[in-house]
């Protein structure tokens, strides 16, 4: 052991992480009494039963040895602690020991290098902070409340609102935002539903037509009855997409159907569903001879043509046909599909 402690640069505190083996672990300041070292556990702060203190008053360090090994992951804080304090009394005309001297200084060299430490731990505003007018005194605990700046920049206060109550309360807006979301799309799978459930009726009414044209034994009779029942059907349903009534102005005549000019038609606008059209002017579409398939007759729109296509062709949802027209019943749009 040193007859004197000498105190160099060194941070009066250290720290590991246990691997739950090792028993004995290093510091390297100096202490003067085995009860200036604390050791921590984490947070917690151990009694110095449960450890031997070694190295002390020796100017490079000593150890701390565990009665029983920390367990692993354990962070392990070892710090010097000492009373701020003046531990030697010169007397007036008395000797001046060197000894005593050195003692007494590096005990406060030791404080001092116990206060930088824990101010590298604290709060401090930079050394390029502006104004010396800054209030820095802590406001008086608000349970709950967190310590903000005020208005002016200038001194610290209390929030205005319980910063813990925050995390509950946007909690409580998420929750309500997603189920209002899953409701909606409920309601948007209810009425996806009901609109193929209506495609697949308009498709039967269609078919129905079809085979009262196919009865007939005279052709012109049965496209009549076909323009005949086709009218009917117009008159009495309901778009199904957009359940809008229909104005449909058909005429069939030495086998060319006519589309009349004021027709009120039906065309795909994305999410925004069906955008109702006028026509200006006639659209015509010439018919093949008679037989005995049904159709369904379109209207598109970008290429202004009146056009149809055997029901057998005419599909609904989201699986891509290899030919014929598929209404998809996602995207919300009318697509053509060709097997070259």
């Amino acid at each position: 052991m040193s007859d004197h402690v000498k105190i160099y640069g060194v941070k009066p505190r250290i720290q590991y992480v246990a691997d739950g083996v090792l028993a004995s672990y290093e510091f390297p300041f100096p202490v003067f009494q085995a009860s200036d070292i604390e050791v921590y556990f984490n947070d917690v702060k151990q009694e110095s039963a449960t450890y031997t203190v070694q190295g002390v008053r020796e100017s490079e360090g000593g150890s701390v040895v565990f009665q029983t090994p920390p367990s692993q992951g354990t962070v392990l804080t070892l710090m010097r602690n000492l009373s701020i304090e003046r531990t030697s009394d010169f007397q007036e005309g008395g000797a001046l020991r060197a000894d005593i001297l050195n003692d007494e200084l590096d005990y406060q060299i030791a404080c001092q290098q116990q206060i930088a430490e824990n101010l590298n731990r604290s709060l401090v505003l930079p050394p390029y902070a502006a104004g010396n007018d800054l209030d820095l005194t802590l406001p008086s605990p608000s349970a709950g409340k967190a310590v903000v700046w005020n208005a002016a920049g200038t001194g610290l206060e209390n929030s205005t609102v319980a910063v813990n109550a925050m995390e509950s309360t946007l909690n409580g807006y998420k929750t309500a935002a997603e189920n209002a979301a899953t409701a909606a799309t409920t309601k948007a799978g209810e009425a996806l539903a009901q609109a193929e459930v209506a495609t697949a009726q308009a498709q039967t009414a269609t078919a129905q037509a079809g085979v009262a044209a196919a009865n007939a034994s005279d052709a012109q009779e049965a496209a009549q009855t076909a323009s005949d029942a086709l009218d009917q059907m117009n008159k009495n349903r309901t778009n199904c997409l957009t359940k809008m009534p229909q104005n449909l102005d058909l005429v069939l005549a030495n086998g060319v159907l006519t589309l009349r000019s004021g027709s009120k038609v039906f065309v795909p606008n994305g999410s925004q569903g069906f955008s109702e059209i006028v026509l200006e002017g006639d659209r015509s579409l010439a018919l093949s001879s008679p037989d005995t398939s049904t159709y369904v007759l379109f209207y598109e729109q970008v290429t202004d043509t009146l056009y149809r296509r055997d029901c057998a062709q005419v599909f609904s949802g989201t699986s891509t046909p290899q030919y014929g027209i598929l209404y998809h019943t996602v995207n919300n749009t009318i697509e053509c599909f060709t097997n070259s």
